[in-house]
């Protein structure tokens, strides 16, 4: 047998044979084959005769467990969870992830600098910029610097609050309290921290995080609002300014517009979504939000998938699982491209594929021949596995699943070839043809309308589609409605950058801002995280227990 790097996950999730053919059904022992679903049920019980009205019980509808209700593993980790662990609801690890993102902004001083010295005549130093990054970090969380009787946010709430900020510029940034610094040398492979310094120059950027409880409350457009405040306030107290003077409106707006990076663009009012609100955070975000290119700079199939790990349970788990589904969601859909292995042992056959025929990464021709063979090659032997182990397509059991993952390891084996995303792009829906033409279908009645429609636009740039797919997103026309997509394609967008050894995707600002060790979400190990989060070890921010009854 073949070393495949899925066949631990199908002997510990089933007691057959991988290879087997046939199996049992209805003698699994229902729901009680789980230990979680059991401890729901009596969860259920308990609660029910609390609070006097019916609650969980899974024998009121369609008998669950008839057949093996099976474990998951988190790819490239030994953890094995069970599948109502990786609800986004039940997974801290998840929800943090999502509210680091819609927590940050970025925001640029270099307005606010120039204001104050050619405006005002007053000295911006490295001294004058750690007095004022000590104010904000004051204030950020939502405390009071200049005005009397105002009340203030409790810090056991707000903890997860701070400001940090970086700069190309080397000797500024050892000038300034380190406390203070995202240190880019630190944090990044040497060649990767050269190219981002070159790309930020002398600017001065701030990392800024409000409080992860603030956006749970509001939305994601109260981010860049509540940032601006606590920031337009501490330029009045550090500069000695006054709270009326014309200069203050420079800040307000330096720091509300200006020198504004949101990590999601508005949405159309048909969705009604703000600012830093995921169906407006494009692929190449995403994708320069994931750490693992800074980790793991010479395994461009583990920092691809670690960006779709990241984007399938953001996107479609949250996102499109709220927005189109609520309740159980779009998990089932979403935990294939980041559970078992499966994606990784195609992916990594497309790698070797591609360097056995083309020699290096990223040196393969960048035209529809590469798209044809590798995404041919990966997408045939993709659908070979399902047939020769009956146990992965049980794991698999619907056609969207396989769909997604056997065209995401096409499209991201494509882009190490070519060191393009959209060549990349043109192999995924490549292989979603092929995986009709074999099977009949591919998922649900209308899961492949993208597809279907999606070719026509991969190379063609028109103001209402054909993007680069860096620059493409959740709100991209077609992209909207189809579960299974979303997080693969951020995860193609990054491949031909893992591949060639880019520092970032997209967005410079966003990668540094996200290499930050006081984040309460690792974002370079996007699949340990969830795994922690199953296993409830993750310790989320913003917990209410400071301003709760104690028990």
């Amino acid at each position: 047998m073949a070393d495949k790097k899925f066949l631990d996950a199908m002997k510990q999730k089933f007691s057959e044979d991988p290879t087997e053919k046939t199996t049992q059904f209805y003698n699994m022992g229902g729901w009680t084959q789980s230990e979680r679903k059991t401890a729901f049920v009596n969860e259920g019980k308990e609660i029910a005769e609390k609070r006097g009205i019916p609650m969980y019980n899974p024998d009121i509808g369609t008998p669950l467990g008839q057949r093996a209700l099976m474990s998951y593993q988190l790819s490239t980790t030994d953890t094995f969870v069970e599948g109502d662990d990786l609800h986004f609801i039940n997974n801290a690890a998840i929800q943090q992830a999502w509210d680091d993102i819609r927590r940050t902004v970025i925001v640029g001083l270099n307005t606010a600098h120039n204001v104050l010295e050619k405006r005002l005549g007053i000295e911006v130093t490295p001294e004058t910029i750690t007095n004022y990054l000590e104010t904000v970090n004051h204030a950020m969380p939502g405390a009071a610097v200049v005005q009397e009787h105002m009340v203030e946010t409790d810090p056991l709430v707000v903890q997860d609050s701070y400001v940090k900020v970086f700069t190309g510029d080397d000797e500024l940034a050892d000038e300034i309290d380190s406390a203070f610094v995202l240190d880019i040398n630190k944090e990044f492979p040497e060649e990767q921290a050269e190219a981002l310094k070159a790309e930020v120059g002398g600017a001065v950027w701030q990392a800024v995080r409000i409080p992860s409880i603030v956006g749970r409350v509001c939305d994601g457009g109260t981010t860049s609002r509540w940032s601006a405040m606590q920031i337009g306030m501490s330029m009045i107290s550090a500069y000695n300014q006054c709270a009326g003077e014309g200069a203050t409106g420079d800040f307000a707006y330096a720091s509300k517009h200006a020198e504004v990076v949101h990590m999601g663009t508005y949405l159309p009012v048909r969705r009604a979504r703000a600012e830093n609100e995921l169906g407006g955070v494009p692929f190449g975000f995403m994708a320069d939000i994931c750490q693992a290119s800074r980790v793991s700079p010479d395994d461009p199939v583990k920092t691809s998938l670690e960006v779709v790990a990241l984007g399938a349970a953001l996107y479609d788990q949250i996102w499109l699982g709220s927005y189109m589904s609520g309740g159980v969601g779009f998990t089932q859909y979403a935990t294939a491209a980041y559970t078992d292995n499966v994606l990784d042992d195609f992916t990594y056959y497309g790698k070797d594929y591609v360097e056995d025929k083309y020699g290096d990464l990223c040196s393969a021709p960048n035209n529809m021949d590469t798209v044809l063979d590798v995404g041919t090659e990966v997408a045939f032997y993709a659908l070979d596995q399902y047939e020769e182990y009956p146990a992965l397509l049980e794991t698999h059991f619907g056609g969207s699943q396989r769909a997604s993952v056997i065209s995401a390891a096409a499209g991201c084996s494509t882009a190490f070839a070519t060191g393009n995303a959209q060549t990349g792009l043109s192999a995924w829906y490549l292989a979603m043809y092929l995986h009709k033409e074999q099977h009949s279908r591919l998922g649900f009645y209308g899961y492949d309308l993208q597809d279907q429609c999606g070719a026509a636009n991969v190379f063609s740039i028109r103001n209402d589609e054909g993007l680069p797919l860096e620059m493409r997103g959740p709100n991209y026309p077609n992209y909207a409605m189809n579960v299974g997509h979303q997080g693969e394609y951020a995860g193609i967008a990054q491949a031909p950058h893992a591949a060639r050894g880019d520092a970032w995707a997209f967005n410079p600002l966003i990668k540094i801002a996200f290499a930050d060790k006081n984040l309460c979400f690792d974002f370079s190990q996007v699949r340990a995280e969830f795994a922690k989060g199953a296993l409830r070890e993750f310790e989320p921010a913003g917990e209410r227990t400071a301003i709760t009854p104690a028990k």
